[in-house]
C-alpha cells in the first residue's frame, strides 16, 4: 500500500499533540517552581535535619535531572511538531491524497494525452495529403483545434497530479522519523497523578492544571485519583478548564475513549463545560444511577431528596423495576429530557435538566433558564421538577413559534440561591452563581461550534427574580464571558447591579436590542427586592431594555400574571407577606402573555411578542 495523507487526521494529530505538549510544559514549569522553592528553603537552613538532607540529595541526584531530561524531550517533540506543521501547510490544501490512486490517475491521464497527440498528428498528416480537397482539410484542422484544447486540459491535469504526488512524497520525506521518541508525557503524568491523588483541602487547582489532568492521564488513572480524592470533582466544577480546550480535546478522542472517560469519571465529564449535551447527559446518568442504588445515601438527606426530585424532573419517577435505563427512559419522554448537570455532593446539591432536542446545539436554538430565591435543591422533592416544568412550557411555546427549528431549554439550578432572608438583598449568591453560569454559556458555545460544527450558535438566557441578577452578572462586559449570548430575558427582576448601568453593558449580539424585561403590575415582591437591595430595575428607560407586557390579553386568550411565581398555585394570592400567583397565572404557566412573550423574545422573534415592546415602564 502506498502513502496516504488526510488533512483531517493531520489536524487531529496536531491539535492533540499540541494540547499534550502545552500540558506537559505547564506541569514542568509548576514542578520546577516548586522544587526551586523547596531547594531554596533547604539551602537557607530553614528546613534542616536528616530527613531534609535526604530530600536535598533526592532532588539533586534524581528529581532535578529527571525534570531537565523531560524538558529536553518535550522541547524536542515541540521542534518535531513545528517541522510537521510546516510540512503539513504545503500539502493540507489537497485534503486527501493516496499514492496508489494518484499513480493510477497519472498513468490513465498520460495514456489519454498520448492518444490525443497521436490523433492530432494523424489529422495533420491527412489534412496535408488531401490539400486538394479544401473543405475536408479545413474540417480536420478545425477538429484539431478542439483536440488541442483537450490536450491542454490533459496537460494541466497531469501537472496537478504530479504536484499532488510530489507534495505527498515531500511531506513523507520531511516528516519521516519525527516523533520517534513518542510524546514524553508519562514522567509528567506520573507527577500529576501523584499530586492529584492526595486530598488537600487547602489546595485550589487552576483551570490549566485541571486541563493537564485530562490531557495527560488516562481514564483509569483519573478514576483511581477520584477514589482517593473525590473532592477533585468539585475542583472541576469550581474552576473548569477553558471550554474551547475541553471541546478540542474531546474531539480528538475516539468513541471508545469517550465512553471510557464517561464510565471512569462521570462526575467530571457530566459537568464539564465545552462537552456536548448528549455526552454530559450520558455521564451524569451513569453517576446518577450509581447514586440511586447506593444504600449509604440517606433518602431524607439533601442528596437523597435531590435524587427523588431528579426522577420527577425527568418524568420517570413513576417507573420502577430492576435494570432500568433511566437515561433512555427520560429521552423517550415527550419532550425528551436529560440530566445536563449533576453535583449531589455539593451543599446544596446542584443540577440542570435539558428539555427537547439536543441537536439544537448543532442547528437550532438553546435557552438557559436561571431561577431566583428559594430555588435551592435538597430541601423539597419538587424544586428541580417545578423549574423543569416551567422550562418545558417555554420549550412548548418555542416549538409553536418555530416548528422547523430544533429547540432545547435548560432548567439550570447550578448555584446556591438565597432564601427569604436578608441574603437576597446582597449580591454574593449572584456573583458566585454567575461564575459558573459564565462557564456554562461559554461551554455551550464550544459544544455548538467546535463539537457540533455550528457556524452560528444561538444561546438565549432567561432569568427570573434573583436569577436576573445572576444572569446580568454572568453576561456583563466585565463578567468574563468569551462569546456573546444572542438574547437575554429578565422576568420580575430582583434588580441589576449598579455597575451594569445599561443593557448595552451586556455581552449580547445586537446590544440592548436583544435584551428584554417584564414584570406584572400585580407582582409586588420584585419591587420589594429592588427597593431593599438598591439594585436597578431593567425596565427603567435609562437601562434601555425592550419591555414587554405580562398583563394578559383576553382578545388573544392570553392570561395575566397575578403574582411573583413562575408557576402559580391555589385559588387566592395569599397574604400580604406571602403573596403568590394563582393557579395557571404565573410568569411561565402555559397560555399567559408572559410565557408567550418570553419564549418569543428568547428566540429573537420580536414580531411574535404580543403587544410589541417599548423602552421604559410606560
Amino acid at each position: 500500500m502506498g502513502l496516504i495523507y488526510d488533512s483531517r487526521d493531520s489536524d487531529r494529530l496536531k491539535a492533540g499533540l499540541s494540547a499534550n505538549l502545552t500540558a506537559a510544559l505547564s506541569m514542568l514549569d509548576d514542578s520546577h517552581s516548586a522544587s526551586r522553592g523547596l531547594l531554596a528553603a533547604l539551602a537557607t537552613g530553614e528546613l534542616s535535619g536528616q530527613g531534609y538532607s535526604a530530600v536535598d540529595a533526592l532532588f539533586a541526584q534524581v528529581i532535578t535531572p529527571a525534570l531537565s531530561d523531560t524538558r529536553t524531550e518535550v522541547e524536542s517533540i515541540q521542534r518535531d511538531l513545528d517541522t510537521y506543521t510546516w510540512a503539513d501547510a504545503k500539502v493540507s490544501r489537497y485534503g486527501v491524497l493516496k499514492e496508489d490512486e494518484l499513480n493510477a490517475q497519472l498513468a490513465a491521464t498520460r495514456s489519454q494525452r498520448d492518444a490525443t497527440e497521436r490523433i492530432i498528428d494523424l489529422n495533420t498528416a491527412v489534412a496535408s495529403a488531401v490539400s486538394t480537397v479544401p473543405m475536408f482539410g479545413e474540417a480536420l484542422r478545425a477538429l484539431n483545434s478542439q483536440l488541442e484544447l483537450v490536450l491542454a486540459h490533459l496537460e494541466k491535469q497531469l501537472r496537478e497530479l504530479e504536484d499532488m504526488l510530489r507534495a505527498l512524497k515531500e511531506f513523507d520525506a520531511a516528516t519521516r522519523g519525527l516523533f520517534r521518541k513518542g510524546p514524553p508525557v508519562r514522567t509528567v503524568a506520573s507527577t500529576v497523578a501523584a499530586s492529584a491523588a492526595k486530598p488537600d483541602p487547602l489546595r485550589t487547582w487552576t483551570a490549566s492544571e485541571l486541563m493537564n489532568l485530562l490531557a495527560l492521564l488516562s481514564p483509569a488513572e483519573v478514576q483511581r485519583i477520584l477514589t482517593s480524592n473525590p473532592e477533585l470533582a468539585q475542583q472541576f466544577w469550581n474552576t473548569p478548564p477553558p471550554a474551547e480546550a475541553v471541546a478540542t480535546w474531546w474531539r480528538s478522542l475516539s468513541p471508545e475513549q469517550r465512553e471510557q472517560w464517561s464510565q471512569s469519571a462521570p462526575s467530571i465529564i457530566g459537568n464539564l463545560p465545552g462537552l456536548d449535551a448528549d455526552t454530559r447527559i450520558h455521564a451524569n446518568m451513569i453517576q446518577f444511577q450509581r447514586d440511586l442504588y447506593d444504600p449509604s445515601i440517606d433518602p431524607n438527606s439533601p442528596r437523597g431528596i435531590v435524587i427523588q426530585d431528579i426522577l420527577t424532573a425527568l418524568n420517570v419517577g413513576g417507573i420502577s423495576g430492576p435494570g432500568l435505563n433511566y437515561e433512555r427512559l427520560a429521552k423517550e419522554q415527550l419532550p425528551p429530557r436529560g440530566l445536563l448537570a449533576y453535583n449531589s455532593t455539593h451543599a446544596p446539591p446542584l443540577a440542570a435538566v435539558a428539555i427537547g432536542d439536543t441537536s439544537a446545539e448543532k442547528s437550532g436554538k438553546v435557552t438557559w433558564m436561571v431561577p431566583g430565591m428559594d430555588s435551592g435543591l435538597g430541601k423539597k422533592t419538587d424544586t428541580l421538577s417545578g423549574w423543569t416544568n416551567a422550562a418545558v412550557n417555554v420549550w412548548k411555546t418555542q416549538e409553536y413559534f418555530e416548528r422547523d427549528v430544533p429547540h432545547m431549554t435548560v432548567a439550570w439550578i447550578g448555584y446556591a440561591p438565597p432564601t427569604q432572608d436578608p441574603t437576597v438583598l446582597h449580591g454574593d449568591h449572584a456573583r458566585a452563581g454567575a461564575v459558573r453560569l459564565t462557564a456554562e454559556l461559554d461551554g455551550q458555545w464550544a459544544a455548538s461550534a467546535i463539537l457540533g460544527g455550528n457556524p452560528s450558535p444561538f444561546t438565549a438566557v432567561v432569568g427570573h427574580s434573583y436569577g436576573t441578577t445572576v444572569v446580568t452578572n454572568a453576561v456583563s462586559a466585565g463578567g468574563g464571558l468569551s462569546h456573546n449570548a444572542q438574547s437575554v430575558v429578565l422576568l420580575a427582576s430582583a434588580g441589576v447591579e449598579k455597575d451594569i448601568p445599561t443593557a448595552d453593558s451586556l455581552r449580547v449580539d445586537g446590544g440592548a436590542g436583544q435584551v428584554y424585561a417584564s414584570q406584572s403590575s400585580q407582582d409586588q415582591i420584585a419591587d420589594w427586592g429592588r427597593a431593599g437591595s438598591g439594585r436597578g430595575d431593567p425596565r427603567d428607560e435609562s437601562f434601555g431594555a425592550n419591555v414587554f407586557s405580562s398583563e394578559g390579553d383576553p382578545a388573544n386568550r392570553l392570561k395575566p400574571t397575578d403574582g411573583h411565581d413562575v408557576l402559580g398555585y391555589g385559588s387566592d394570592r395569599g397574604g400580604y407577606f406571602s403573596q403568590h400567583a394563582t393557579a395557571g397565572q404565573g410568569y411561565l404557566n402555559m397560555h399567559t402573555e408572559a410565557i408567550n412573550n418570553t419564549a418569543a423574545a428568547a428566540l429573537g422573534l420580536d414580531s411574535e411578542i404580543n403587544g410589541g415592546t417599548h423602552v421604559g415602564k410606560d
